[in-house]
C-alpha cells in the first residue's frame, strides 16, 4: 500500500512491519543511518547520532543547534529541553558567545532530574534550591547547588567516556548540512563556525579538551 502523508493505516501497516522486521520493515527497524545507507539516500537523512531532530529548528533556536549536536544519544530535545529558555526570552535565541553557559547549566539541572525520575514538564516548578531541599528530604544529604552541579557533570562526563570508548568521535558532535542550508521562506541559518563555537565552548566549560575529551 503506498503511504503518503496522512494515510494512517497505511503508517500503521508499516510500523507493524518494523515491528515483525518483515520485508522494507527489516531495514527500517535498524535505524535511519541504516536505511539511508541501504538505499543510497545519505544525503537526505537528516540526523544527528542516528536520531532524527525534533521540531525545534536550530536555524531559528541556535541553541537547540548545540543541544542535538551534544546530546549523547543524538538529535534529541528532551535532554536539555533548550527550547525553554531561547522561546520564554531568557537568552536570545540568535546569541552565541555565552549560549553554552547557560545550557549547561540547564543540562546539568535536567541530567539529575534523570537521577531522580523526575519529568521534565516540571522543570519550571525544580529549580536549584528545589532540587537541593528534594535531594535533602530523599537522601539526608545537604548538599548546595555547586556540589549538586559536580554531581551532574560526573554523570555527563562518565557518559561522555563510555560513548568514546564506544567509538564516538567529535564529527559526530555536529549537525547534518541540510540544518545549516537557509530556510526557504527566510534567511535565518546556523552556520557550521557559529555551531562550531558553541560545541568548542561547551567542551570548554565542561573540562574536556578540543575534541570533547574528557582527562584521565
Amino acid at each position: 500500500m503506498p503511504i503518503e502523508y496522512g494515510n494512517a493505516e497505511a503508517i500503521a501497516g508499516l510500523l507493524n512491519r518494523i515491528a515483525r522486521r518483515e520485508g522494507v520493515g527489516d531495514i527500517l527497524a535498524q535505524g535511519i543511518r541504516y536505511a539511508a545507507n541501504a538505499w543510497g539516500l545519505e544525503e537526505l537523512a537528516v540526523h544527528v547520532k542516528d536520531m532524527e531532530p525534533a521540531g525545534y529548528d536550530p536555524r531559528i533556536l541556535k541553541g537547540m543547534g548545540l543541544a542535538y549536536a551534544t546530546s549523547d544519544r543524538g538529535a534529541c530535545h528532551l535532554r536539555t529541553t533548550f527550547y525553554k529558555p531561547e522561546l520564554s526570552g531568557m537568552i536570545e535565541p540568535e546569541q552565541i558567545e555565552g549560549k553554552a553557559e547557560m545550557f549547561i547549566d540547564f543540562e546539568d539541572r535536567l541530567t539529575l532530574f534523570d537521577c531522580l525520575i523526575l519529568c521534565r514538564f516540571y522543570r519550571d516548578m525544580y529549580g536549584w534550591e528545589a532540587l537541593e531541599k528534594t535531594v535533602s528530604a530523599v537522601t539526608g544529604l545537604e548538599l548546595d547547588k555547586k556540589a549538586l552541579r559536580t554531581i551532574a557533570a560526573s554523570v555527563s562526563t562518565l557518559i561522555r567516556g563510555f560513548n568514546i570508548r564506544e567509538g564516538l568521535t567529535p564529527q559526530d558532535d555536529r549537525l547534518p548540512k541540510q540544518l545549516h542550508q537557509g530556510l526557504k521562506d527566510s534567511d535565518r541559518v546556523i552556520t557550521d563556525e557559529e555551531l562550531e563555537f558553541m560545541v568548542k565552548d561547551y567542551y570548554r566549560l565542561r573540562g574536556w579538551d578540543e575534541t570533547g575529551t574528557p582527562p584521565d
